[in-house]
């Protein structure tokens, strides 16, 4: 997960058995009412609060031999942030944070970076993060590409029937112009979807795509407010852009985009 504090794994090589895992960031005024939930290690280890100032830290007990870092770990450290976010605004903390007392997360975490959280938590405040991720039909980004240049399309026709030996020169300049084409035009339907979305968003943050079929991969704060616009402008799009792109729309999430902290417990 990016944008999350960098912290310590544990303070110390040989974890005691009062160590905490810790899930996020909440504001004190919603401790009072958190319901509770299973921690990463079950019914066992219930995820309570830690409160400091207007700061509160969602943790649970770590057995003294438990290391984080199983699967089912981090679906539990997702499923606690969810359920956060669902309640209120929430700095999600990245996987595997393992702190060695209550009174270090109090004095290391939420006291020593309470300007940092407070600024995050007033900045996220009433939002969500939505996913958007645009994937071109199989062929349809190609066949675009070929059909709208009349220079791709003159040159594929005068190959056809050439073996690649004899048009060897011809295929790799070919090549060359359709991969230009298809980054230019892959940038265009990526700004194209940026330019529908970003007005809806507070603030929008575009990933690379992973895909060579992938148009636009964008993470969205959004207000929750706005949340409804926002369907329904994906709605639209991936009515009119069906058979040359499908979207795939994911949310409301914790804001793990969003939530920039770059801190070091214990450090300067």
């Amino acid at each position: 997960m990016t944008g999350h504090p960098e912290m310590t794994a544990a303070a110390s090589a040989t974890p005691q058995a009062t160590s905490l895992y810790v899930y996020g960031v909440i504001p004190a005024a919603d401790a009072g009412g958190w319901p509770g939930a299973d921690g990463i290690d079950g019914p066992s280890a219930t995820v309570r609060t830690v409160v400091a100032g207007e700061l509160a830290a969602l943790v649970s007990a770590l057995p003294p031999d438990r290391i984080p870092g199983r699967r089912d770990d981090l679906e539990a450290h997702r499923r606690v942030l969810s359920l956060a976010n669902e309640r209120g605004t929430t700095i999600p903390m990245r996987f595997g944070i393992v702190i060695d007392s209550e009174d270090l997360v109090r004095e290391e975490l939420l006291a020593r970076h309470a300007p940092e959280f407070t600024d995050l938590l007033a900045k996220l405040d009433g939002h969500v993060q939505m996913s958007v991720r645009a994937f071109y039909a199989e062929d349809a980004l190609l066949n675009g590409v070929v059909q709208s240049d009349p220079e791709i399309a003159r040159r594929t026709a005068a190959i056809e029937g050439l073996s690649e030996l004899e048009s060897r020169q011809e295929r790799i300049e070919l090549g060359e112009l359709v991969a230009t084409a298809v980054d230019a035009r892959r940038a265009q339907d990526e700004q194209l979807l940026l330019d529908q979305l970003s007005p809806l968003a507070t603030e929008v943050r575009v990933d690379p795509p992973g895909s060579e079929r992938v148009a636009l991969n964008a993470q969205l704060l959004v207000r929750r407010d706005r949340r409804t616009a926002l369907d329904d402008a994906v709605a639209v799009l991936g009515a009119a852009l069906h058979g040359h792109l499908a979207l795939r729309y994911i949310g409301p999430l914790p804001p793990y985009s969003f939530a920039e902290l770059s801190l070091e417990a214990g450090g300067e």
